[in-house]
């Protein structure tokens, strides 16, 4: 791996991204992936492995290939070259690996992509009554035992136009674990909210990571990764630059990008 800011290796960033946390059952593993746009390369050869119940934040500057790296994950991008695996399944161009690992994944985006014509509790018993097969009573009944997760459960009936964002973001939030996944993806899920809502969702977000859910989150909440985070990923020019724990990332970085990076956010 080669830092882009020095031409360096940067080995000890590269075994820290490959190694899980203690002795932990790997649950979600990037080998040398690649992924490019035309002639751009926004992935450059990404190893990473996260462990069961494992929280690793990812930051870095816009453009750095954050979200393409976990949208990767559950093929909403397609990459070009390496290997991706999850809970031991590998992604392939397989529609059926593809199925299997999307119903293990959910994923929560920057914008809470809710269907406005339906109501809080519909939204979030779509994808089971549909997917799953699973009865309106069940999927109504774990609706409500979400919304009440996430703090909201006063809110089932009403339509997402009547929330605020940070609500509508943990309907989201709910939406998602409806399916009961063993790994969230969060691609920066506070950016598009004024500021008295960021809370709120953070606040979900950390009880999803102490009740042992499997997390990536992209974010630029250095609060919540250094409250939450097992690990930190540094991504730059499509590259992990450096990975550590939130200690080492707030008291001790080591490459000359990632203090500049940390220099200019904190």
């Amino acid at each position: 791996m080669t830092d882009t800011t020095t031409g360096s290796t940067t080995t000890a960033a590269y075994a820290d991204a490959t190694q899980v946390a203690g002795s932990g059952e790997v649950m979600i593993e990037l080998d040398g992936v690649v992924k490019r746009f035309g002639s751009f390369t926004a992935l450059h050869e990404i190893d990473l492995k996260v462990a069961k119940q494992e929280v690793v934040v990812v930051i870095g500057p816009s453009g750095s290939g954050k979200s393409t790296m976990i949208r990767c994950i559950n093929r909403l991008e397609e990459h070009d070259a390496g290997r991706i695996v999850v809970d031991g399944v590998e992604l392939t161009r397989d529609v059926r690996n593809i199925q299997e690992i999307r119903r293990e994944t959910g994923m929560v985006f920057q914008q809470f992509n809710l269907f406005p014509h339906l109501s809080v509790l519909d939204n979030v018993t779509l994808a089971p009554r549909q997917v799953r097969r699973m009865p309106k009573r069940d999927a109504e009944a774990l609706a409500m035992e979400l919304l009440e997760q996430v703090r909201i459960p006063e809110q089932a009936k009403k339509y997402p136009g009547q929330l605020s964002g940070g609500q509508q973001q943990r309907v989201a939030i709910a939406r998602a674990l409806a399916m009961k996944p063993k790994v969230m993806l969060f691609d920066e899920p506070t950016s598009a909210l004024d500021p008295e809502m960021i809370n709120e969702v953070l606040d979900t977000m950390i009880d999803l990571a102490n009740g042992g859910m499997t997390m990536i989150v992209v974010t630029h909440e250095m609060g919540f990764a250094e409250k939450v985070a097992g690990r930190v990923v540094f991504m730059a020019d499509g590259q992990i630059v450096e990975v550590g724990t939130p200690k080492h990332f707030f008291t001790d970085p080591q490459e000359d990008r990632t203090k500049l990076f940390l220099s200019q956010i904190l």
